[in-house]
């Protein structure tokens, strides 16, 4: 059968099963332990056949946590499949619009709320990270200042986690019980080169870390010794690549659109 032929659809991740693939289609490449993705609550590592340009319908959860990935857009914006970093898939994100409808699409995350959320830090040490190349960068529009790369919970509300590019700079912002704790890269990335940017918290410190996956520095890290306390998010849904509200709908008044490809998502309660 010719490659361009082959198709594999992917389910989105049910709370109570898991995936399936209609008869005939080809099964998804074997799991690269190196990657960890399997040893950690939410990995999303796109290891799925896919057709670049194709609509991205949902998503796999390779970690242990029980979860349904779904896909939200609005203005006209959607999800499609692109390759990614190391031959496998990615996942393009809208690209940046100067007038008319804003285009935008994330990546949801929901948890079951009949059980204990498994993506709830509480007061663990927590891990989050993702791989991305981002678009060259635009003005951008009033309203707009941020880039999410993975987000849960709002600002000014009592918890939050969020990696992002807010101008081209990467940062993390986590916020509990005893306030908020934001670390913060000194300068923007480059566009349209891959990087891995992690954000830990490990006891009463949050350390920012970002990796050239081109060249051949060492990671730059960033570190704040201060604790956010406790982080409990009541089952509010996870987006990755734009902002959501609590119900899991694109935020109309600031979507913060990622503007780019991501690939190799992670979220890790210790």
């Amino acid at each position: 059968m010719p490659a361009r032929e082959v198709v594999l659809v992917l389910i989105a991740l049910g709370v109570a099963g898991g995936c399936g693939v209609s008869d005939g289609a080809v099964p998804p490449r074997p799991h690269d332990p190196a990657r960890g993705l399997r040893d950690v609550d939410l990995g999303l590592g796109f290891d799925q056949v896919v057709v670049p340009g194709d609509m991205v319908p949902g998503a796999v959860n390779d970690g242990t946590a029980p979860v349904d990935i779904t896909v939200v857009t609005a203005g006209g914006g959607r999800l499609t499949w692109t390759p990614g970093r190391g031959g496998g898939a990615a996942v393009r994100t809208p690209a940046y619009a100067a007038e008319g409808p804003v285009p935008a699409a994330a990546i949801l995350v929901r948890t079951d709320p009949t059980a204990p959320d498994p993506l709830d830090p509480g007061s663990r040490d927590l891990v989050v990270g993702v791989d991305f190349r981002a678009d060259p960068a635009t003005a951008g529009r009033a309203g707009d200042d941020g880039d999410n790369l993975v987000q849960r919970g709002r600002f000014g509300e009592a918890a939050q986690l969020k990696i992002q590019l807010d101008h081209g700079v990467p940062s993390c912002r986590l916020a509990g019980t005893l306030g908020e704790v934001v670390v913060a890269g000194d300068q923007p990335v480059a566009p349209e080169r891959w990087y891995r940017l992690t954000c830990t918290r490990s006891g009463p410190s949050v350390r920012l870390r970002l990796a050239d996956l081109e060249g051949t520095t060492a990671p730059q890290e960033w570190t704040v010794a201060r604790d956010p306390g406790v982080i409990s998010f009541a089952h509010v849904p996870l987006s990755i690549g734009a902002k959501v509200a609590d119900r899991g709908r694109i935020a109309g008044d600031s979507t913060d659109q990622f503007h780019g490809t991501i690939d190799r998502v992670l979220v890790d309660v210790r």
